[in-house]
């Protein structure tokens, strides 16, 4: 004969809200993905850096400065006699925004820059003046490369004359802000940076863009 158990019935059991735990979240954690130009170089340890980004901000508009006039003075001081190759990892600079008007972080790391002749204030200048070319490009001004020429002394109407019939010549040589943000890059490369065996290139990221600061 059936006997009922004597036990109260058990509770209505309820799923717990949404979807059940995937396998991967429970288990124990990977290694480290691949090499991806979005991890690595890794950023340097943070207090080895000194941030100058306000500095940008007090030197004026953009109107009132041009990144070449006159010539950063690391552009014809001499190099250190030693410099050592490949002497720190390389690190990345992000920008302050989606757009390179917007400018980039000035970050300086005084011990790996000083031995190789950078100093402050050719930092600040350097990532200062990026940020000014390219608002000068989304302008139409050109920031780098000017179209050159002997100085010509014309009158007002011969002068009015000669810029309506230059303007589409003009219009073919104008650049866009990563026109100019790119050239002003190679000149400095070129000018300072390469012999004091550094090297900074910009790369596009998510949101925005980034420098990549590499040791020669």
């Amino acid at each position: 004969m059936y006997n009922p158990p004597s036990d109260p019935p058990p509770q209505d059991f309820t799923l717990p809200p949404g979807p059940p735990p995937r396998v991967e979240e429970t288990a124990p954690s990977e290694p480290p993905p691949a090499y991806s130009p979005q991890t690595q170089p890794n950023q340097q340890a943070v207090e080895g850096f000194i941030d100058l980004t306000a500095l940008s901000r007090v030197m004026g508009p953009a109107e009132s400065i041009h990144p070449l006039d006159p010539p950063p003075e690391c552009f014809s001081t001499s190099t250190p006699i030693r410099i050592r190759s490949h002497s720190f990892e390389s690190f990345w600079i992000p920008s302050l925004g989606p757009n390179l008007a917007g400018g980039f972080q000035i970050l300086y790391p005084p011990a790996l820059f000083e031995p190789h002749g950078i100093s402050q204030d050719d930092w600040v200048r350097f990532v200062r003046d990026l940020g000014v070319a390219a608002r000068l490009a989304a302008r139409g001004k050109p920031a780098i490369a000017r179209r050159p020429g002997p100085p010509a002394i014309l009158s007002a109407q011969r002068l009015y004359s000669s810029r309506a019939q230059t303007r589409p010549y003009d219009q073919a040589f104008v650049r866009t802000p990563l026109d100019e943000t790119k050239a002003l890059i190679e000149v400095w490369n070129e000018s300072a940076f390469e012999r004091r065996k550094l090297r900074v290139s910009l790369h596009a990221k998510q949101g925005g863009y980034q420098l990549l600061v590499e040791a020669l």
